[in-house]
């Protein structure tokens, strides 16, 4: 409960008189009041006595007379007979003259003692008042100097750093709540500059991340969101920073399950893990990978950890400039293909200029020939036209072989200039459901990993198999293989070992592999040997419809 020190100084002030008053108005009623009327009762007391004696003593002498008279033969003694009757009846009136002057006497005592009694109580007004000057003192001088730091905290408190502490009286006399208002305005001022700092270096640390393209968020220990860039909000579909890590990306009420969803929190707190590297969903877009890689932060005592999050789906459609590049590689091929059909086609027209006369039927033979040459050329820039177009999210029935052969043969020209052989093997009936685009271009992406690492007179080999439970598509070569150490982080974007001989280029190909085999539902995995080869194998689900 709040009470102001003005009650406080009200209250104590009215207790401590009224305790004083009433200790003082016993103490001087016990001291004088009742001894004074002690006294005047025994006073009183002796005198009704003395007098009573007065007057049985009269009333015998008047009786041993009036015996002495009835009885001449008794002779009282001279005293007694002599002595007068009415100076006794003076002697009792003097006495009863005496105790009334007692008593008026004891009257002006008592009269006294109510005059001391005004004479406190006029008192006691003094005290009171100067009690309540005290008070007012006490009020001018520190309570409200109290009050309007209290006043301005307050405001303070509620956000209002440009509310300072107004001195309310003049500044000719001052004293040392005086001080403390000026030191606590300076207090004020140098706090406002240093959040106005503070928020300045906030907003421009924020401007920055802001322009940080991949999402980026900073988590504590309890799941707290300590800062994140407008990516991530994005990416989350929210703007509520109140929101911890789970509500945020998974809209969950408690922490992941970690048997379902990888949480990099987990690892890098409870296993002491220094990086993390790990593909999720978010609730808002279950449709787009994301790629987050999580490493710890430690600040003073504190443990932070800073997570960037890449969606990969846009990381594919910023690969369409690379696949373009990678289709340039087979330009060459398909001008060396397109050369052969149209050196064909010329070799057929000079024959027949060379030959006017040649029959009906040979020239019928002859135009097929050239006809078939000229819908092969149109086949080969189809194919590459094909590739080249940004891949949809449409879905249809591909047929594993053909589009295996349509990428074989683009890149056959660019494989045999490496010295190395393309062979395709296996059903010709398999079929998949998905993006024909998106598979021709984990076809491609495999294909020149393996020309990469391949070696001179080397084979890379196709197998293409089903079985009742998976379709399986394996991009096997003989090349330099990949180390050990290197395997679990080839899928990663951007990694690269820089040694030479390794899987080279951008570091995006086998995560956009990756990353589209998640979209058909698929799953890729990789077997390798250093100087042996390596297999890239490609697992679809049957399609069951």
């Amino acid at each position: 409960m709040f009470v102001s020190l003005n009650k406080k100084f009200i209250y104590t002030i009215v207790i401590f008189f009224a305790i004083t008053a009433m200790i003082f108005l016993y103490s001087f009623y016990l001291t004088y009041g009742i001894r004074f009327q002690n006294e005047l009762k025994a006073n009183i007391s002796r005198n009704q006595q003395y007098i009573n004696l007065l007057y049985e003593n009269n009333l015998m002498r008047k009786k041993l007379i009036q015996i002495a008279k009835q009885h001449p033969q008794i002779n009282l003694p001279k005293e007694i007979v002599a002595q007068d009757i009415f100076n006794l009846e003076n002697t009792i009136s003097k006495e009863k003259e005496r105790i009334q002057q007692l008593q008026a006497s004891y009257d002006a005592r008592y009269a006294s003692i109510y005059e001391g009694i005004k004479i406190i109580a006029a008192s006691a007004v003094l005290i009171i008042l100067s009690l309540l000057l005290l008070w007012f003192l006490l009020k001018r001088w520190v309570l409200t100097p109290l009050n309007i730091l209290a006043d301005v905290s307050k405001n303070v408190t509620n956000g209002n750093l440009s509310q300072r502490a107004i001195p309310y009286r003049t500044r000719y006399f001052l004293d040392e709540t005086d001080f403390l208002i000026d030191t606590f305005n300076n207090m004020l001022d140098k706090l406002e500059q240093s959040i106005s700092e503070i928020q300045e270096a906030e907003n421009f640390l924020q401007k920055i991340i802001d322009g940080i393209p991949d999402g980026l968020r900073v988590i504590d220990q309890n799941y707290n969101i300590i800062i994140a860039n407008k990516a991530y909000y994005q990416q989350v579909g929210s703007k509520d920073k109140s929101l911890r890590c789970y509500e945020a990306s998974q809209q969950r009420s408690t922490p992941c399950n970690t048997n379902i969803t990888s949480c990099p929190l987990k690892e890098i707190c409870h296993k002491k893990k220094k990086h993390i590297h790990v593909i999720q969903q978010f609730a808002h877009n279950p449709n787009k990978h994301l790629y987050i890689n999580a490493a710890p932060l430690k600040i003073e005592n504190r443990l932070l950890i800073i997570e960037i999050i890449r969606d990969l789906s846009e990381d594919i459609k910023f690969s369409h400039q690379q696949k373009l590049s990678s289709l340039g590689f087979m330009t060459t091929s398909v001008a060396h293909e397109m050369k052969n059909h149209l050196g064909a086609i010329r070799i057929i027209i000079e024959r027949l200029l060379e030959n006017p006369n040649t029959s009906a039927s040979e020239q019928t033979k002859l135009l097929k020939l050239i006809l078939q040459q000229i819908i092969e050329s149109i086949n080969v820039p189809e194919r590459l036209l094909k590739l080249s177009h940004l891949s949809t999210d449409e879905h249809q029935k591909i047929n594993c072989y053909e589009n295996i052969k349509d990428v074989v043969a683009l890149m056959d020209y660019e494989a045999k200039t490496h010295g190395i052989n393309i062979t395709i093997e296996g059903e010709k009936d398999v079929t998949i459901i998905g993006n024909e685009n998106d598979f021709k271009m984990v076809i491609i992406n495999l294909i020149l990993n393996a020309i990469k690492a391949g070696k001179p007179d080397g084979n890379i080999l196709i197998k293409i198999s089903a079985d009742k439970h998976q379709n399986l598509i394996q991009v096997i070569d003989d090349g330099c293989g990949i180390a050990e150490n290197v395997l679990p982080h080839i899928f990663d974007p951007f990694y690269s070992d820089g040694k030479e001989g390794s899987i080279g280029g951008t570091g995006l190909g086998l995560a956009i592999v990756k990353s589209i085999m998640e979209k058909h539902k698929g799953h890729i995995s990789v077997e390798s040997k250093i100087g042996v080869g390596t297999s890239f194998n490609l697992q679809f689900p049957i399609n069951k419809k």
